[in-house]
């Protein structure tokens, strides 16, 4: 479109560049995208620092574990300590002497509805008189409980700092008393 003033000559032309706003917009498009990648990334380094003290506290129970586990005398016992070579970490080793009853352990929370059951209605057996029997040899604990066996209980616990607080990865086996 040729447009004429006073002998000028004006060409109506478009636009060449980005306005203010569009300028304005990008950048902020570009902030918002970056401020979530850098969000991303310090989540990414803080869960890669959190797997490594549970990975040392796992590390460390094993250790320990294996330690009780390789010693010839047990007995009932709890011992605490800081653990060498690791700022913060602390271990508690607990041993309990007890007794378990086999029922219960299988069974679960329903044990005591199977443990009133007759010892022939839990093996589908047709001595009815077994129990009887036991009851006169002094013997009936081990029928009516599904047996009592006692064990060590070895519980090693880990203390770790974890964000401005301590927390604590824990492991629990069972050890015969007689072996």
């Amino acid at each position: 479109m040729k447009l004429h003033y006073f002998g000028y000559k004006k060409i109506n032309k478009r636009r060449a560049g980005f306005t203010l706003l569009e300028v304005a917009m990008a950048l902020a498009i570009g902030g918002v995208a970056m401020v979530y990648t850098y969000k991303l990334i310090a989540q990414g380094i803080q869960m890669q620092k959190e797997a490594v003290l549970v990975s040392n506290a796992v590390h460390l129970a094993k250790i320990k574990m294996a330690q009780v586990d390789a010693s010839t005398d047990m007995e009932s016992d709890v011992t605490k300590g800081d653990i060498p070579g690791y700022p913060g970490y602390s271990f508690e080793t607990s041993i309990k002497e007890e007794e378990l009853d086999l029922l219960k352990l299988a069974m679960g929370g329903d044990s005591q509805d199977l443990k009133d059951k007759a010892p022939k209605d839990l093996l589908g057996d047709k001595d009815a008189n077994l129990n009887e029997i036991l009851k006169e040899r002094g013997q009936a604990q081990g029928s009516e409980t599904g047996g009592l066996i006692k064990v060590f209980r070895v519980k090693v616990s880990i203390t770790y700092p974890q964000g401005g607080k301590d927390t604590t990865y824990s492991v629990e086996t069972f050890r015969a008393t007689k072996y």
